[in-house]
Parts: structure tokens; C-alpha cells; sequence
């Protein structure tokens, strides 16, 4: 049960990245609905690429367990970017996705939990006979 718990947990992820990644490469390909996106809200051409370009860098990172931290801060302040700037200057309706996303975001930081989890909970004893091996 814990090797199909542990799947589940990979298909979802890759789910997730792939998601961050298609919008990246919509943004970048400058797909008629992006670009009236970040227009309505204001933003100049640019922003809309390096937005595409950071979801690529932060979905590439969420699928290595020793940055995936640092792809799930980096994909939830775009997340919250998104969310401030639809209520900010669009529509109200258009904060859905981004909350969800933060949602499975913080999802992801828990479950995934710290890179060196395994270290930290063995005994202090343990430790040192760890380090006095290497």
C-alpha cells in the first residue's frame, strides 16, 4: 500500500508540474488569450515571458526531491502575484485557479517534507557513527 501511496504521489506531482508547464509554454508561445491576460491586468510584454519562464524553473525544481522547496516557493508567489493581481484589476471569479494551485502548492511542501527527513529522526548516536563513516 505505501509503494502505491508513493506512485500516486509521483503521478500527482508530474501532474502538477506538467500543468505549470503547459501555462508557461502558453505564455511564451504568446497565445492570443495570455497575452489579453496580462494586458487586462496591465502588465508589459516581458512580464509575460519571465512569468513563463519562472513556471518552467519552478516545475522543473517541484520534480527534484532536493529543490522541491524551493519550486514551491517560487510557483506560490506567482500564485499569489496571480491572485492579488485578479482582485486587484480583473475579475473576482479569476482567483479560483490560482487558489487552488496554492492550495496543492502547500500540499506538496508538507507531504514532501524536508530532503534530509530521515537523518533528523534517527538518534543523536546514530548521527555521529553516520558522519564518522563518510
Amino acid at each position: 500500500m505505501d509503494k502505491l501511496w508513493k506512485y500516486a504521489g509521483w503521478i500527482g506531482l508530474a501532474m502538477i508540474a506538467l500543468i505549470f508547464i503547459q501555462a508557461a509554454f502558453l505564455k511564451l508561445m504568446g497565445v492570443q488569450a495570455m497575452v489579453e491576460v496580462f494586458n487586462k491586468l496591465g502588465y508589459p510584454a516581458w512580464f509575460r515571458i519571465v512569468i513563463g519562464i519562472l513556471e518552467i524553473v519552478g516545475a522543473i525544481a517541484l520534480l527534484i526531491r532536493s529543490s522541491s522547496r524551493y519550486g514551491v516557493i517560487l510557483l506560490a508567489l506567482i500564485m499569489i502575484g496571480a491572485m492579488i493581481s485578479s482582485l486587484v484589476k480583473g475579475a473576482a471569479g479569476d482567483v479560483i485557479v490560482p487558489v487552488i494551485m496554492l492550495f496543492l502548492l502547500v500540499w506538496i511542501a508538507v507531504v514532501r517534507g524536508p530532503v534530509n527527513r530521515h537523518i533528523a529522526e534517527q538518534p543523536p548516536s546514530s548521527k555521529v557513527r553516520q558522519k564518522s563513516a563518510n
